[in-house]
């Protein structure tokens, strides 16, 4: 608005008298009817203020009240607003304050930060931006206490340790944990010297954008997932473990990655090529990969128990109740203290740490391995698989149960099986890795559960998977972890020099010791046929400790830095303490390196440089380049001109003779109307026309390019499956739910997946019911509808003020 708009409207001295005082008692008039509306029906006062919240709270909760009035039971939706929507809305309140502390809300108040106090409503662009102003402040205050401590020349490593700690602190003040700082920061018990080498790369860090890109997108997703479950959208009757938005987050960034493996090989210094993705999909991070060594790591465990004589337990520990938003029934918790994931998380740590430390003072031990998985709301909680001696089995239990419950004890009462649980598996019922495979495979992909349901979310443990796979991604939550064994990965290392030792050996017996050392060379030979009971028995057994196995992992630095000029840690090979360090395997030989694919189009390199190529579609509009006679010297060379077709013969209207009158009227009768074209045809008749006539080589470029759109907008029209096609319609019906105007394109476009913008909002359509969801805004047009808006009601109020 400008300011005489503004001078116009908001000066009296601008305004006719009579008119002003009209529009204020109009205005009080209103606010008394608002007023008594909320005094006569107090659920208005509630939905208003849901109208009042972010888009990402807003929506799905107007979606449920919309639900619910159309119920054929009246009471729903007030009991659904008292009971569930009314806390709620002061458990967002006080999740916010929680979020942005004092000492954040300080750096927000800087030029340009306020961005920071909406941080769990920005997109991915807007945070990007963001990331930006926070890295130009930070360097900014580096550059002001680089001119006031670094006076000298040669500054002393106390002074430069001194920097990095009020950078640090800076940095912290926006709840982000400054790179090195456990290594850097001030401790009166250090057990190992100050590691000065690391202060050049974290300052690097703290000053790069892209650094902080990475960190406020994760704090972003963090917050934003806690509100939502402030908002009891995160349960088992709405969205079980993680929210829709985080979920449809995750799946989208494996899509992206998974693109960009295709999209990239690996080569070494002797010119052998490798496909990245087949190189990750054989890695640990394949998903089938990773749950057969976790069931061959349990299945050696168990028959290392079974050899010992050992008794096997199975522990489930969860946290009180103040660490869980949402009841059962998808009501708020009333005993929830805003604690995060992280925080449940960080509370079993910290009781397995004090209860691993009470169990070795009474010279008690165990070893197995324990799950991470999430309850419906998110809350983390405990599966332990143990085994340990028969005599110590009352001990360690009645321990454990003591430390699972000593938190909160009141609200347990007699009856402590909420927190805790044990049992003692019975070999004639079923394995010890009976018992951990559901969980195990529940939590990385659900491969053999079949239709098997939950009982706490009532959903299929195999499509519940995703859903744990994504908690753990945004959380940071370690899901599986071992105990009292040897390292896994030595295990794999000695697994993957054995295959190079079998290729180098081609030609030696089968069977033939590889390694010198008889005792070195049994751990490598278990390790290879993938014996992992074998594998422990041969490092030196259960219980023993780290320093006292055979064979360790070797690490090295890296030769090269990296992006901020430090040399990070790489896995070398494997080394023994009797051989010493000098005496290491390496089992990574080659320096391999990302690069690109190379095209598939076999003339896209000589499209790039604008030499003629295979034409893109059914005609070829771009024929290649001749040269002509009447050409100058020196001239680039120039298309050829494709023959002219006859122009249709000119009438004169009001002058035709007899003939004409009939070719006028046998055409009107014989004309067909016009199919619509579709962009792909725009797109090469655009293409033509640069190229009729004498074309420079950048219409040359130009034209190919129109045509390269024009032949994949085609592929993406060819390809029409029935569930795109169905979710087409279904994208469609919301549409005209929710007024918005799609065109048929725009709606096969979000049924793909793909974003579409519709004047200033961005959708992308939900996967399964077509939902249109709201991802961005765009900016520009959206200042220029509000200024259009803003101009025509000023025109209006003119209008009104000339007339009266």
């Amino acid at each position: 608005m400008s300011r005489a708009a503004e001078e116009y409207l908001f000066s009296v001295a601008h305004c006719d008298p009579w008119h002003y005082d009209e529009l204020n008692d109009a205005l009080i008039e209103k606010a008394k009817r608002h007023a008594e509306l909320h005094r006569v029906d107090p659920l208005t006062l509630i939905r208003d203020d849901v109208a009042s919240l972010p888009g990402f709270l807003r929506k799905p909760l107007e979606t449920r009240i919309k639900y619910l009035e159309k119920s054929e039971d009246p009471r729903h939706l007030p009991t659904y607003l008292n009971e569930v929507i009314t806390p709620s809305l002061v458990r967002i309140d006080k999740v916010r304050a929680n979020q942005a502390s004092l000492s954040f809300q300080a750096m927000a108040g800087r030029d340009s930060l306020d961005q920071l106090l909406r941080l769990a409503e920005l997109n991915q662009r807007e945070v990007k931006r963001l990331s930006t102003l926070v890295a130009t402040h930070i360097d900014m205050i580096f550059i002001q206490l680089c001119g006031e401590m670094l006076t000298d020349e040669l500054a002393s490593p106390i002074v430069i340790l001194e920097l990095y700690r009020r950078v640090a602190a800076e940095v912290s003040r926006l709840d982000v944990i400054p790179p090195g700082y456990e290594a850097l920061r001030s401790k009166h018990n250090r057990r190992n010297p100050i590691n000065y080498e690391l202060i050049p790369g974290a300052l690097a860090r703290m000053r790069c954008a892209d650094w902080w890109q990475r960190k406020l997108w994760q704090l972003r997703n963090e917050w934003r997932e806690e509100l939502l479950r402030a908002a009891c959208l995160v349960h088992r009757h709405a969205s079980p473990y993680v929210s829709h938005d985080i979920l449809l987050q995750k799946r989208e960034q494996r899509r992206k990655a998974m693109d960009f493996f295709r999209n990239h090989d690996l080569i070494n210094e002797d010119g052998d090529t490798l496909s990245m993705e087949d190189v990750v999909l054989a890695s640990a991070s394949n998903p089938a990969h990773r749950r057969n060594e976790m069931m061959a790591c349990v299945k050696g465990l168990e028959l290392i128990a079974e050899m010992r004589g050992d008794c096997a337990m199975f522990y489930t520990i969860t946290c009180p109740s103040k660490y869980h938003a949402t009841l059962m029934n998808g009501k708020p918790n009333p005993t929830w203290d805003h604690s995060t994931v992280r925080k449940s998380s960080d509370y079993l740590v910290d009781t397995f740490a004090a209860f691993r430390k009470a169990m070795h003072k009474k010279e008690l031990r165990w070893y197995g391995v324990r799950v991470a998985e999430p309850h419906h709301d998110g809350t983390v909680h405990w599966h332990l698989l143990c085994f340990m001696r028969k005599k110590h089995r009352r001990a360690i239990t009645e321990l454990l149960r003591r430390f699972a419950i000593r938190e909160d004890r009141a609200e347990l009462g007699n009856n402590t099986g909420a927190r805790f649980k044990s049992k003692l598996i019975d070999p004639r019922k079923g394995t010890p890795a009976s018992y951990i495979a559901k969980y195990v495979s529940k939590n990385i992909d659900g491969r053999g559960l079949g239709d098997t349901v939950s009982k706490e979310t009532g959903k299929s443990l195999r499509d519940s998977a995703e859903h744990v796979t994504a908690w753990a991604s945004l959380h940071r939550v370690q899901q599986f972890r071992f105990f009292g064994i040897p390292g896994r990965q030595a295990y794999r290392e000695l697994r993957l020099f054995a295959s190079q030792a079998t290729r180098a050996m081609k030609t030696s017996k089968p069977g033939a010791p590889v390694l010198m050392d008889p005792k070195l060379d049994a751990v490598l030979a278990a390790a290879d046929v993938g014996c992992f009971a074998t594998y422990i028995m041969k490092q030196g057994g259960v219980l023993v400790p780290r320093k006292n196995y055979l064979i360790h992992t070797a690490y090295e630095p890296t030769v090269e830095p990296g992006t901020y000029g430090d040399h990070g840690i790489r896995i070398y090979g494997i080394w023994s303490p009797i051989t010493g360090k000098e005496n290491k395997i390496c089992t990574h030989v080659h320096t391999w390196k990302m690069v690109k694919k190379a095209p598939a189009n076999p003339g896209a390199e000589s499209a790039a440089q604008g030499d003629p190529v295979a034409p893109w579609t059914r005609v070829n509009n771009c024929p290649e380049v001749k040269k002509r006679t009447n050409q100058h010297p020196g001239s680039p060379p120039l298309m050829t001109v494709p023959d002219e077709r006859e122009e249709p013969e000119q009438f004169e209207i009001g002058q035709l003779t007899r003939e004409q009158r009939k070719q006028v009227l046998g055409g009107i009768h014989t004309h067909k109307q016009q199919r619509h074209k579709s962009p792909a045809d725009e797109f090469e008749a655009l293409a033509y026309s640069i190229t009729v006539g004498d074309c420079t080589e950048y219409d040359t470029r130009r034209a190919e390019s129109y045509l390269k759109a024009a032949q994949e907008i085609r592929r993406r029209e060819q390809v029409l499956s029935p569930e795109i096609a169905g979710l087409a319609g279904l994208v469609q019906s919301w549409a005209k739910m929710k007024k918005v105007l799609i065109s048929k394109p725009q709606t096969l476009q979000l049924a793909r997946g793909n974003e579409v913008t519709v004047l200033d909002t961005v959708y992308r359509a939900h996967p399964v019911t077509g939902e249109l969801l709201v991802t961005g805004v765009d900016i520009h047009w959206r200042k220029t509808l509000a200024k259009h808006k803003a101009d025509t009601l000023i025109n209006r109020w003119r209008q009104a003020a000339r007339e009266v």
